[in-house]
């Protein structure tokens, strides 16, 4: 009995410690994870390495009604012959703006857990608890920048969405 118990216990810790994906460490050598981040709504923006510019869009549509959202950009390495992780930090120190941290996904877990398709731009809004409140996938425009920003205003405090948002 006690055996099982504990059988139980661990493996309900499995299924916990899978329920987020792992810290990640982006081209400057700093790790971060959703838990550095515990207490605050944040947005992981996650594409495909090749697809990273799209996120712009994202950023500068939604920075404006919401300056103080945490965002966490992923990039998804998805390329054959698989390049390490020195390798993409390389080209993402050379090509991402200065001070912009892409987390690097070799072993793409972040499209793993949450059956992400990283060829377009998906989003994750995730409350301040770190549960995943909403999820959308595709290119920053009108329509699909006011369902993002309808979904950030009811999990973002103090906010309110505009309905006049530029493409």
């Amino acid at each position: 009995m006690i055996f099982r118990s504990l059988l139980i216990l661990l493996s309900l810790f499995a299924i916990s410690a899978w329920a987020q994906p792992p810290a990640l460490t982006d081209q400057y050598g700093n790790t971060t994870s959703l838990n550095d981040y515990l207490g605050q709504p944040v947005l992981a923006l996650v594409a495909s390495g090749r697809k990273l510019r799209q996120i712009k869009g994202w950023e500068e549509g939604l920075r404006e009604d919401f300056p103080q959202l945490v965002s966490v950009r992923v990039a998804d390495v998805t390329d054959e012959p698989r390049p390490t992780s020195d390798q993409v930090a390389e080209k993402l120190r050379k090509r991402a703006p200065e001070g912009v941290s892409i987390s690097i996904d070799i072993e793409n877990r972040w499209a793993t857990e949450y059956t992400l398709d990283t060829r377009e731009p998906c989003l994750l809004l995730f409350d301040a608890q770190g549960n995943l409140m909403a999820q959308f996938r595709g290119r920053a425009n009108k329509t699909r920048l006011a369902e993002v920003s309808a979904a950030l205003a009811r999990v973002v405090p103090d906010t309110v969405a505009s309905t006049d948002i530029a493409p």
